[in-house]
């Protein structure tokens, strides 16, 4: 899917907004997601409004390109299908999309190359029963049926990050790791190891026929974490430290023990004591 295009054919209308605020707030949340045109009807104060333009945080490709129309029926004139967002039950026949539903009829119609407007009504009473009627579908957010009003900058984000998901994944997942990388699992057996001789001279791990189920137990629990390089080096200095508790003060027979427990002999790294 080509994003630029596809969300080209696709605005956001404001009928009759009463805060330059919530116009701008609006732009704002339009461009969290990449989308552009706004248009608005009728608003009350003038335009351009200063207002608008500082709640938008910066959003000035959207509020320098918002059109203006006198009514609804001349802003929808060069649309083919248009959605209508209200929460009241009205007495027509027309069809009431959720969100997914509503964004596969975008991909629809823009697969099309047709135009789509979202348009929604004034911040206290919505949209009339008549310019429902303009529109071709009405949009319903699955909102609390005892506290269901939403600002507009609200209505609007929840839409066009619905009709965003047509082109980017929501199910990602991953672990950001800033200068560092997962633990090889060399290292992490390492480790192991020298955690399970710690435990084994502390005493913990017993009574000895359930050592092995224990020690299973550890270790899974240790690589459901992921660890990383740098997070098995503090752990394993983690094991030193309380190896060396009551007192920091070292002697012969301490460090001895000590570096036996790490792995002294080992060239790895990590089985330094610092």
């Amino acid at each position: 899917m080509n994003t630029e295009k596809f969300k080209n054919n696709i605005s956001v209308i404001l009928v009759e907004p009463q805060l330059g605020e919530n116009i701008g707030t609006t732009a704002r949340a339009m461009l969290n997601f990449g989308f552009e045109n706004l248009v608005l009807i009728n608003p009350r104060d003038d335009w351009p409004n200063a207002y608008a333009l500082k709640a938008s945080a910066g959003a000035n490709k959207v509020i320098n390109g918002t059109l203006v129309f006198e009514t609804l029926e001349d802003a929808l004139e060069s649309f083919t299908y248009a959605f209508s967002t209200t929460i009241r039950p009205r007495d027509m026949v027309k069809p009431v999309f959720g969100l997914e539903k509503m964004s596969e009829k975008v991909f629809q119609k823009t697969e099309r190359n047709e135009k789509v407007a979202l348009v929604f009504g004034r911040e206290r009473s919505g949209l009339t029963n008549h310019q429902i009627s303009l529109t071709d579908a009405i949009i319903e957010i699955p909102t609390n049926k005892d506290f269901s009003s939403l600002n507009l900058a609200q209505a609007v984000i929840l839409i066009v990050s619905e009709i965003n998901r047509l082109n980017v994944s929501y199910s990602k997942e991953e672990m950001p790791i800033p200068d560092s990388f997962p633990a090889k699992k060399g290292d992490l057996i390492s480790f192991f190891d020298h955690l399970e001789r710690a435990l084994d001279a502390s005493g913990f791990l017993k009574p000895l026929e359930k050592k092995p189920t224990m020690v299973m137990n550890i270790r899974n629990m240790f690589n459901r974490s992921n660890l990383t390089d740098q997070e098995v080096k503090t752990l394993r200095g983690i094991i030193n430290a309380l190896l060396r508790w009551p007192s920091d003060t070292m002697d012969n027979d301490k460090t001895k023990r000590i570096k036996v427990i790490a792995g002294g002999n080992d060239k790895n790294k990590h089985d330094k004591d610092d």
